[in-house]
């Protein structure tokens, strides 16, 4: 965190106790599980797969439930830890510093872009054509159309396809009217006043927004995006993984501080950030894998384009 951001989020935020109650699990509860704690999740590139699809912010539990009934794909569920409490944690665990010529990388994550420069063969950030500015996300159907495009032109390529569901903002059948934080956004673009609205693990933290109707909605996120992983692995002629970068809090304690966690991205490494879910689908062939010496990726994006999809999604304050 450079100084000049860190002395705007004190400026606005001094006076809020659930912001400093997030500062302290942040660089505390965080700081203690970077020392105490090991890291021991999987390095998903070291796996054999041909293509990875991770379903942003997506527990193990949650995922095993909704599978039962929304998942028709034979295969193998496991529950596997994953190495970053967060998106940026992930991407810089498991890509930075290496290079995967062999590798496409679908996302809708903007954190992809921020972290990472010539690890793969080529990027398609679908967050920046792709963005619905009404629904504040890339929708899964979206990221399907642009995986089937360059599969096309990268038939002999492993793919990561980084969908952003089940993570807020909610966009399946089950939605929270409550949840407005483009409004939030687009008053710090323009200068305006900043409306008392917060994010949605902000307001369950306060209780302001019921446990159980989060918690659905966040099912319903889930219920959303499942379809069209589902699609991508009945398509491919390779051996699918769906997984997830981490998990999501719902009031767990950062243990063994007695603060809760709500969201993700503290560094805290408790079983709700990351215990993952690891379906391997079963496949009955698999694709030639080559690589390249020429690394193609999108048209770099405008860093205030990229804080803005961030904050769109939570990741800023």
């Amino acid at each position: 965190m450079d100084i000049r951001y860190a002395l705007n989020a004190i400026k606005r935020n001094w006076r809020r106790t659930d912001w400093w109650g997030r500062m302290f699990n942040s660089f505390v509860a965080g700081g203690y599980h970077d020392l105490f704690v090991e890291n021991d999740g999987r390095y998903v590139m070291e796996e054999d797969w041909d293509d990875l699809i991770i379903l942003d912010g997506c527990r193990y539990d949650v995922f095993e439930n909704v599978a039962t009934d929304h998942l028709s794909l034979p295969g193998e569920l496991r529950r596997i830890r994953s190495r970053g409490t967060g998106s940026p944690e992930f991407i810089e665990e498991n890509y930075a510093g290496e290079r995967f010529e062999d590798t496409v990388y679908v996302t809708a994550n903007p954190y992809v872009e921020m972290l990472l420069e010539g690890q793969f063969a080529h990027v398609e950030h679908v967050w920046l054509d792709g963005w619905n500015d009404d629904l504040e996300t890339v929708e899964p159907e979206r990221m399907v159309e642009e995986t089937r495009r360059l599969r096309e032109r990268f038939p002999n390529k492993r793919f990561i396809v980084h969908f952003m569901q089940p993570h807020h903002p909610f966009i399946g059948e089950t939605r929270l009217e409550e949840d407005s934080g483009f409004t939030v956004l687009r008053s710090k673009v323009t200068g305006d006043e900043i409306p008392d609205e917060k994010f949605v693990w902000e307001r369950l933290k306060r209780g302001e927004l019921d446990r159980k109707q989060v918690w659905e909605a966040y099912r319903s996120n889930l219920e959303r995006v499942l379809p069209a992983a589902e699609e991508l692995a009945e398509e491919t002629n390779g051996k699918t993984v769906i997984t997830s970068d981490h998990g999501n809090a719902f009031g767990e304690r950062a243990r063994p501080f007695p603060t809760r966690i709500y969201g993700h991205g503290t560094s805290v490494r408790i079983p709700a950030l990351v215990n993952v879910p690891w379906f391997e689908v079963e496949a009955e062939t698999r694709r030639e894998i080559t690589g390249t010496t020429e690394t193609a990726t999108t048209e770099d994006a405008d860093n205030d384009v990229i804080e803005e999809r961030l904050e769109s999604l939570g990741y800023r304050t």
